[in-house]
């Protein structure tokens, strides 16, 4: 398995691990408010702003941890030149993932219109951000495996 399939597994999973994660940890807030935050604008924006910046930090110390267990455990440094073949498959997954992470706003902006509480639109986009990352580095990790 070469270092860009292994860096995109490890991506997918540090995505699902933090978003789950901080999933729960709203979760729990919200069952200790009673039920109070349902509809508060103020708690879920909250929410959603110390939710980038965490997964921000995660992702780097993920990525810095990975590169160093890469060096170890393969005696070789990650690959130092990105080929046009490289930023074609990056580009394409981010195609992708913009499109998915497009949808899911604009469905998330549907939840509001059909009248449904205002954390159904924050989780709807918390959600659509997580299957966009996941397509994103999916859809790499499949052209990397067939060799685009």
């Amino acid at each position: 398995m070469s270092y860009h399939e292994k860096r995109a597994i490890v991506n997918m999973f540090t995505s699902v691990l933090v978003t789950v994660s901080y999933s729960v940890y709203l979760y729990v807030r919200y069952l200790a408010g009673g039920g109070e935050f349902a509809n508060a604008p103020r708690f879920w924006a909250n929410a959603f702003l110390i939710f980038i910046p965490i997964s921000i930090v995660a992702n780097i110390l993920v990525t810095i941890a990975f590169t160093i267990h890469y060096r170890l455990t393969a005696h070789e440094e990650e690959p130092a030149i990105t080929d046009e073949r490289d930023k074609l498959i990056e580009l394409k997954g981010s195609r992708i993932a913009l499109y998915i992470f497009s949808i899911g706003v604009v469905l998330a902006m549907v939840t509001l219109a059909v009248g449904m509480p205002i954390s159904v639109m924050f989780i709807t986009i918390i959600y659509s951000g997580l299957l966009s990352s996941l397509v994103d580095e999916l859809t790499q990790f499949i052209l990397y495996r067939r060799g685009f």
